[in-house]
């Protein structure tokens, strides 16, 4: 049976005692022998006990200073006041919505080029106390913040990639792309699904993406469905209206593109044409990706989402929302861009990235 309070304060007392006067070899038979009579405990906090127990301390108490014995349990909880406070998560949690759920770490980026700008705005009620402390939020804060929040954004979908059986052999598989040919002008190209989780037919609309694997500009283009009339047609377009001449399309193997006349069409332009593997999304990590700033996901299902888009005044909508979209996300939302890797030698792969 153990000791009472009343007794291990009495132990504690006397203990403390020899302990104070004793010197640093028969200390330490004392701690042990205090630690084996009360059966357990934590031998610092028992230093910590035994070196304060009956010592006066001069405190300041009514405007006098005054000599009070310690006793008991010295330790005070420390109480931290949060720094960013509900006021701040709100006006977070606020822009992160305006801004499409970016990323922590672009979304600092954001905030720090534009939070003049945007304190200036009513909507977001950002008085000079918030807008210091959003200048000085960093990325790992942000995502914890926005831990609740994200929970409750979660999207999900499913595929409605069909498999193209011609073909299949004449076009080369690209796996990764190389170090040397990330350059302006490479793109992996997909389309995007709009059937809001219902019927499967040919009466929604698409849309048709591609993502420039060196500078990460992405365009998109909406489509009444997947034949071959409009697909070719948004390809087209996005063909003449890209920024730097195409070099090549690397697409999935859908058979929106593994056909003869897409094959056709990127021969006739001297554009290099590959697919990637079926069922493997990470063949077009670029534009299926969703976490950094690429298509289907950052792009597409942030803005539209997964609901149904069905009949002309849909499409003409999905349309007018891209217009606005493709110069809003190109010239003025930031990303993150892979310089380089290094692999040390405990095996550790440490990636150096660049916002921009």
């Amino acid at each position: 049976m153990g000791f009472t309070m009343a007794e291990r304060k009495k132990i504690r007392a006397e203990y403390a005692k020899r302990y104070r006067k004793a010197k640093k070899a028969e200390k330490t038979k004392i701690l042990n022998e205090y630690l084996k009579l009360l059966g357990k405990g934590n031998r610092k906090y028992a230093i910590f006990i035994l070196n304060r127990d009956g010592k006066k301390q001069l405190r300041f108490i009514g405007g006098k200073n005054v000599n009070v014995v310690i006793t008991g349990n010295y330790r005070r909880k420390r109480v931290y006041k949060k720094y960013y406070d509900e006021d701040v998560a709100v006006a977070l949690v606020n822009l992160w919505k305006f801004f499409r759920y970016v990323c922590g770490e672009r979304l600092v980026h954001l905030l720090r080029a534009n939070i003049d700008v945007i304190s200036r705005k009513r909507r977001f009620i950002i008085t000079p106390e918030i807008k210091e402390k959003l200048l000085t939020i960093s990325r790992a804060t942000v995502e914890r913040l926005l831990t609740g929040e994200r929970k409750k954004h979660k999207m999900k979908g499913k595929s409605a990639t069909k498999k193209g059986a011609l073909l299949k052999n004449q076009i080369p598989v690209r796996r990764f792309w190389a170090w040397n040919e990330k350059q302006p002008g490479f793109c992996e190209i997909d389309t995007v699904s709009h059937d809001g989780g219902g019927e499967i037919n040919s009466h929604y609309a698409w849309t048709l993406t591609a993502t420039d694997v060196a500078l990460y500009w992405t365009e998109a283009r909406a489509i009444k469905n997947k034949a071959q009339k409009w697909t070719m047609e948004a390809a087209d377009d996005i063909y003449r209206a890209f920024h730097v001449p195409i070099k090549d399309f690397d697409s999935d193997s859908g058979g929106e593109f593994i056909n003869q006349y897409f094959k056709k069409y990127c021969e006739e332009r001297k554009i290099n044409f590959t697919r990637g593997r079926a069922r493997h999304s990470n063949d077009n990590c670029f534009v299926e990706q969703s976490n950094q700033r690429f298509a289907n996901g950052d792009v597409i299902r942030k803005t539209v989402e997964y609901f149904r888009y069905e009949g002309d005044e849909a499409f003409a909508a999905l349309k007018k929302v891209y217009s606005y979209l493709n110069p809003l996300i190109n010239y003025f939302y930031p990303t993150k861009k892979l310089l380089t890797r290094k692999l040390f030698r405990t095996g550790r792969l440490r990636k150096y990235l660049r916002n921009g």
